[in-house]
């Protein structure tokens, strides 16, 4: 007699940095449902990137049903529902998850780990003091008996690098951000006066990000004419073989940042007064992080600081 396989559901919608932020947390339920059928339920724009990741055995999309398209509230719940899972594991904790959690039976329905009232595996709220957003999950996965795993060998997520013929040491900058959070950005004069200051210490520098950020790095190489470009040039995984093979990436609060510290490369994140660091730091062994209420007002010699203590430069 066989047994019929487990079915386990996590969800995690968002952009590319907040499916990066949960790397610990998918490997860790992967570890607590070894032979189990994972499904992972995210957004159309990542569900390529998702598909690739080793933890989950398919991708059910998330087409962001609203009250006013029911339709899509029942078709998302069929799906769901066809899947049959026994343990939902909610990483995204909103109020369009507990309508799900509803839909699918509320207390009655799948062992449900996450925000929603009366589940069986109610997360730890509020989040303690200090408290960053992968240690609030791991509070969460422990809450339903999930045990705490090393990192995971990110070996898979990586490409062959040689024909950008990139410098052999050199640092990245990841100048952009997305259009709709512009605070995010620190000027890119300042990227092109810091990158001046990496030469000096040895390092050549390259920009990465989508074409969306072109113009952002043009006006830096205006400035620094010898800055690699590769943004818009690579695959998502060829931009993380970029990102593991670099001595140091430094940049704004955005997706590439946080797979550099992922893959334990030297990190320096930038910060504006409007998020938090402490809770939106990089998932990895060797981050720092800087911040100012505006990030106009930075300084490139605040920045160099921080890139001293993950390199341990000195002058």
């Amino acid at each position: 007699m066989t047994l019929e396989k487990e079915h386990i559901l996590v969800i995690r919608l968002g952009a590319l940095g907040d499916l990066v932020f949960c790397f610990q947390a998918f490997h860790e339920i992967r570890q607590a449902h070894p032979d189990a059928d994972i499904a992972l339920l995210t957004r159309e724009p990542f569900a390529a990137f998702a598909a690739s990741l080793p933890w989950f055995n398919r991708v059910i999309i998330d087409t962001h049903p609203t009250f006013a398209t029911p339709v899509r509230w029942l078709k998302l719940r069929h799906e769901i529902a066809s899947f049959a899972p026994s343990v939902v594991y909610d990483l995204q904790g909103k109020n369009r998850q507990t309508i799900l959690y509803a839909l699918l039976g509320g207390p009655f329905g799948p062992a449900w780990s996450g925000a929603a009232p009366l589940c069986k595996y109610p997360r730890p709220w509020p989040p303690a003091p200090g408290m960053s957003f992968p240690e609030f999950m791991a509070a969460q996965l422990r809450a339903a008996g999930v045990l705490s795993m090393p990192a995971p060998d990110l070996f898979w997520f990586d490409a062959p690098t040689a024909k950008f013929a990139l410098p052999s040491h050199y640092a990245v900058l990841i100048p952009g951000c997305s259009p709709n959070a512009l605070h995010k950005r620190w000027p890119p004069q300042k990227f092109a006066t810091l990158a001046k200051k990496l030469h000096d210490k040895g390092l050549a520098c390259v920009a990465v990000g989508t074409q969306a950020d072109e113009d952002v790095v043009n006006s830096i190489k205006a400035s620094v004419p010898e800055l690699m470009d590769l943004c818009g040039k690579t695959t998502l995984f060829e931009l993380a073989g970029v990102l593991r093979r670099a001595a140091l990436a430094v940049g704004n609060d955005t997706g590439p940042l946080h797979i550099a510290a992922v893959l334990r490369t030297p990190t320096v994140a930038l910060f504006s007064g409007k998020s938090d660091p402490i809770w939106s730091r990089p998932p990895g062994p060797n981050v720092a992080w800087r911040q100012s209420t505006n990030l106009e007002d930075l300084s490139v010699a605040n920045v160099v600081a921080a890139i001293d203590t993950v390199l341990n430069f000195g002058d």
